[in-house]
């Protein structure tokens, strides 16, 4: 049984877990992990060289990392990877590096700083910003980039796993609502030669993807916003971890734009890391993700397998299955109902068969 001295020191390493977050941070701005050789070592004072920092102050900087297990680092001053920061390297599988650079930085930092305001009512991002997340996004686009390339590669591995976990030879055209940079698509035509992919997002987001990114023209950009308006013609609509970033009225005004887009059976995934109703039973990443969202957005949140079926059925959807995939994530299959005018709004939902993958 734990001693009250080691749940005081415990509880202490949480209150002071900022420290630890904010030098990650520090640490991927200046590449730390992909200077220090992958076998080998290097010192403090050739880091500081190529970093063009201090050397008196990135010492400090890679003890408190290696206290906390990232980073070896000798009385000597001499530095090699911990198994921890590898993963912080910008070449390693399923790489952490851009998720260090995107949680402590400048625009989340400062919205969790106004933490309370939620419990009120309000939005922490505002009460910050005095603007809406996405509208801070736009107008800093260096940190814009940032939250793509963290999207893009997400240490779930949710992209591969879709790709993977789902048959997609029969599509024609998938239309991936709200897909960034296209990682999504990428990872799914790479995998299935048939199927085309429309590329739904911001002007701004598909500005900055390379064209080689594209696939030579079986990724088609479309610039809009799928709060107005979804494109007709695919078959099948994919929608990876958008809906999480909506309150439940948002939520239905984009699963109606789906709807009115999609013909009648088309097929529409949502992939979502679902939330256990049961609190005791939900993985701590959920509950850190939902509370990311409380922080940013207000009224966007994590649900549950039920609370999606309720969404979908309220927009036209009927939800089919939900698929387990080798990442945290799941896909919820749903098809375009037939009487559009008959259901939307009706509030009847079907209990969701998950099935083996």
């Amino acid at each position: 049984m734990d001693s009250p001295d080691s749940d005081r020191a415990a509880l202490d390493r949480l209150l002071r877990g900022f420290i630890v977050s904010r030098l990650l941070r520090t640490a991927a701005e200046l590449h730390l992990a992909d200077r220090v050789p992958a076998e080998g070592t290097t010192t403090v004072a050739a880091l500081a060289e190529e970093a063009g920092v201090q050397p008196g102050q990135l010492r400090r900087v890679l003890r408190v990392l290696a206290s906390a297990g990232v980073f070896a680092l000798t009385a000597g001053d001499e530095v090699a990877h911990s198994a921890m920061s590898r993963l912080l390297r910008s070449d390693a599988p399923n790489s952490l590096h851009h998720a260090a650079r995107f949680w402590t930085a400048r625009g989340s930092w400062r919205a969790w700083e106004e933490a309370e305001a939620a419990l009120t009512g309000g939005v922490p991002h505002e009460a910050a910003w005095g603007m809406g997340r996405f509208a801070w996004l736009r107008a800093h686009p260096e940190e814009a980039r940032i939250f793509d390339a963290m999207m893009a590669n997400f240490p779930d591995n949710r992209h591969a796993a879709v790709a993977a976990s789902y048959d997609f030879a029969a599509v024609r055209v998938i239309c991936d609502v709200g897909g960034g940079n296209g990682a999504a698509l990428r990872h799914i035509l790479a995998r299935f030669e048939g199927p085309r992919g429309i590329l739904l997002d911001l002007p701004d987001v598909l500005a900055a993807i390379p064209a080689d990114q594209l696939l030579d023209g079986r990724i088609e950009p479309r610039p809009g916003s799928f709060l107005d308006a979804v494109p007709a013609g695919a078959d099948l609509y994919l929608v990876v971890r958008v809906l999480h970033d909506w309150g439940d009225e948002d939520c239905r005004r984009i699963l109606r734009n789906i709807h009115a887009a999609a013909e009648a059976g088309s097929r529409l995934l949502v992939v979502e890391q679902l939330l256990d109703p049961d609190p005791s039973r939900s993985a701590s990443t959920s509950c850190l993700v939902d509370a990311q969202m409380m922080v940013m957005f207000g009224e966007a949140r994590e649900r549950s397998a039920e609370e999606f079926a309720g969404l979908l059925s309220e927009a036209g959807f009927a939800l089919r299955r939900v698929l387990p995939t080798g990442s945290p994530v799941s896909i919820l299959e749903a098809e375009a109902v037939l009487a559009q005018s008959s259901t939307i709004g009706s509030g009847a939902t079907k209990s969701p068969s998950v099935q083996p993958r």
